[in-house]
């Protein structure tokens, strides 16, 4: 039987190790480019999804398009199967699971396999891997538990999260409604140190209750939409209101951050405190509120914050206050 392993990459997440090799690396050992596509076991994950990805590796859910073939390698900016990635066959017998037919993947078009891939999606010279199920398993759970252990720490310690670099960047996720691949996808997300700010919300939204936490899920894109000339203005307010310029007037001392889909306040929003101190700009005192920023709202756990260089976190809002 083949030894089955899971260990931190350079990509900062876990990988699949097959008798002591690192499974990204042998399949993308020829590519010298940007992009390689990712394994979704990592920090920065919502919870939910995370937990999704281990029932299939475990085979208690089927795959997202065909029952037997999960994914174990996604796009590195959105983690959208319609981008492109790697699949493979895995099978769950009584005492061992078998991995098989790995092949390079993308939203299918039909419901048949056999129809859909091509000749050059199979990656040759790879496999069938046979692990014993109990050590497989053990494996997984252990993994789990560490990326548990590490969403928890990611949003309680303060230390590590001072200080960050804030960031508005293009990208999806992959509970998003899929596009064709002409489509761009340009909604602008807030990030934390390269991670988007909704995800790691979302990870300490467990705390919040169900109808809150259901409702943060949504709201994910940042105010600020240079593209969407309807919303221009509520971009430019957000940013001047971070950047300490401007009072929002519907709930003095607090910032709209996220929005949902359609971009409208109203139809929900997150919202933060904005502390400046010296050398530092603290977002703190997170709130999801319902229907916007006069109904309903719970708080976010209190130990959640983000502490920035105000120099880098200023450059960064006025850079893109001025391309707007």
């Amino acid at each position: 039987m083949n030894i089955f392993e899971l260990r931190p990459d350079a990509t900062g997440g876990f990988d699949f190790v097959m008798d002591g090799h690192f499974l990204r690396a042998r399949i993308f050992q020829d590519v010298d480019r940007g992009g390689i596509p990712i394994s979704l076991l990592r920090r920065g994950i919502t919870s939910d999804e995370l937990e999704e990805q281990f029932h299939r590796l475990r085979g208690q859910l089927p795959g997202p398009f065909f029952s037997d073939r999960v994914w174990l390698y996604f796009c590195p900016e959105c983690y959208d199967e319609g981008c492109g990635g790697v699949s493979v066959r895995i099978q769950i017998e009584t005492d061992r699971v078998l991995w098989s037919d790995f092949r390079y993947d993308s939203e299918p078009d039909t419901d048949d396999e056999s129809e859909f891939f091509e000749e050059d999606d199979m990656i040759r010279g790879l496999g069938p891997f046979v692990f014993d199920r109990t050590e497989y398993e053990e494996a997984l759970s252990r993994t789990a538990e560490a990326l548990d252990r590490a969403f928890s720490a990611f949003w309680r310690n303060a230390d590590h999260l001072d200080t960050v670099t804030l960031g508005l960047e293009s990208l999806a996720f992959r509970r998003d409604k899929r596009e064709s691949k002409t489509n761009e996808k340009t909604r602008l997300q807030w990030t934390v140190d390269s991670r988007p700010l909704a995800q790691l919300l979302q990870t300490a939204a467990n705390e919040l209750p169900k109808v809150f936490r259901e409702l943060s899920s949504d709201l994910n894109y940042s105010v600020v939409q240079p593209n969407s000339v309807s919303h221009i203005e509520d971009g430019r307010n957000t940013l001047r209101m971070l950047l300490g310029e401007l009072i929002w007037d519907e709930l003095p001392g607090r910032v709209p951050l996220l929005v949902g889909e359609c971009l409208d306040i109203p139809c929900g929003v997150i919202t933060t405190r904005v502390r400046r101190s010296g050398s530092t700009v603290t977002w703190s005192n997170f709130a999801v509120h319902g229907g916007g920023a006069e109904e309903l709202f719970h708080a976010y756990p209190p130990e959640l914050h983000f502490t920035f260089d105000s120099r880098q976190h200023d450059k960064t809002l006025r850079r893109v206050l001025e391309s707007i």
